[in-house]
């Protein structure tokens, strides 16, 4: 009985550490083309929109998703909203009809002894031809200590797609 109860707590601790909430639960269509713009960065870790743009990248081609080749470049900065629209426009010219963007709202490893890493990420999937949001999810997770924000980032992107 006492295995029992350690093992629903193992699980109920597992689970309880990444949340994932789809506010427009769409059925996605793979084979129609995709395009990943880089995330907002509302974190103080630099670059962290690029690198959430790239580990979706990878997520989606690896679930069989139908990405074009990417219109944006890292650069020294992070982009503005004006040059994502900008990047939103020039994914559509290049034949995009879904436009996947968001914002990292978290991208840290937590201070302390053990120093997790934390991840809040929210997503958007725009439907250029009917011209409206159709998929919006918020993911957000903390790992154990011997996980990097990647590894985490990939884990909940996979839930999300």
């Amino acid at each position: 009985m006492k295995r029992v109860y350690f093992a629903v707590l193992v699980l109920f601790l597992i689970v309880g550490c990444a949340r994932v909430v789809d506010q427009t639960p769409t059925r996605l269509i793979k084979r129609e083309p995709y395009a990943v713009l880089p995330f907002e960065n509302y974190t103080e870790t630099p670059y962290a929109g690029y690198r959430v743009a790239s580990i979706l990248e990878g997520v989606l081609a690896s679930k069989g998703y139908n990405l074009i080749p990417r219109v944006w470049s890292i650069k020294e900065r992070e982009p503005s909203e004006e040059e994502i629209e900008k990047l939103k426009e020039s994914a559509v010219k290049n034949g995009a009809r879904y436009i996947v963007y968001g914002s990292v709202n978290e991208f840290r490893y937590k201070t302390g002894l053990d120093g997790e890493p934390a991840v809040s990420i929210t997503i958007f999937v725009y439907d250029a031809k009917e011209n409206k949001v159709v998929k919006n999810v918020t993911v957000s997770g903390s790992g154990w200590v011997h996980e990097s924000l990647g590894t985490l980032a990939q884990k909940l992107l996979n839930r999300a797609f």
